[in-house]
């Protein structure tokens, strides 16, 4: 790794530590530069701003998730229906994150409107899912596990569902943080997903399980303690 590399990793490290732990709104850029000792010019050589850093953090994430993903997908003992249920979870972000980094990105997301770095996290999904569900589903179709007349299309529109399935559940979330009704409304909007994947997949019913209930209410748990009390949400 070359020195600019090292130095670009070592503000990420730093810059995440920070977020995760004191919150990415009361972090500054002075407070990353005393944590590594760093001049301003230092860190403005590898970053425009804060929000900067925090979609490198975000990125690194994601493409790690997708690297191990990928090792994951080249176990023989996975089907094609198994390899489309791991890659299209991803796109849960309580599936995907862990508690820390998934309740950060929910409040910054969703609960603050941070409508860019949003965006931003959903254009590396379509990005580095797309090709991967393609492969699968093009797998899927020549072994019969799938029946559709359009495989080379249907795997963005796939992916593209999952991404604003996981939308509207974080939206949801956010607006209702404290109400344990929208458990309710969620597993019915989840249940639909999945049998319009199946649908769209042709894919025996019953067969796509793209969610674990009492996990993601878990995680759901989890990413509410590290939200901390209500009056630190806001």
């Amino acid at each position: 790794m070359k020195k600019g590399d090292v130095r670009r990793v070592q503000i990420l490290d730093a810059a995440e530590e920070l977020f995760l732990r004191q919150g990415y709104d009361r972090t500054s850029v002075q407070d990353i530069l005393d944590a590594l000792g760093m001049s301003k010019g230092g860190f403005y050589h590898y970053f425009d701003t804060k929000e900067a850093v925090l979609r490198a953090v975000s990125e690194r994430h994601a493409l790690a998730r997708f690297d191990k993903a990928r090792s994951e997908l080249n176990d023989a003992r996975r089907g094609p229906i198994d390899r489309l249920n791991l890659l299209l979870s991803m796109a849960n972000l309580f599936e995907a994150e862990d508690a820390p980094f998934a309740a950060m990105l929910l409040k910054l997301c969703y609960m603050d409107g941070d409508a860019a770095m949003n965006v931003h996290r959903r254009r590396i999904l379509v990005e580095q899912l797309t090709p991967l569900v393609d492969a699968v589903i093009a797998a899927g179709v020549d072994d019969g596990s799938f029946h559709s007349r359009h495989p080379m299309e249907i795997g963005r529109l796939l992916v593209l569902l999952a991404v604003d399935v996981n939308d509207e559940v974080c939206a949801l979330l956010a607006e209702q943080v404290e109400n344990p009704d929208v458990m309710l409304k969620l597993l019915e909007l989840l249940n639909t997903w999945r049998e319009s994947t199946e649908l769209l997949a042709g894919a025996p019913y019953g067969s796509v399980q793209l969610f674990d209930a009492g996990r993601m209410m878990a995680a759901w748990q989890a990413a509410l303690e590290n939200l901390g009390p209500m009056e630190d949400r806001t």
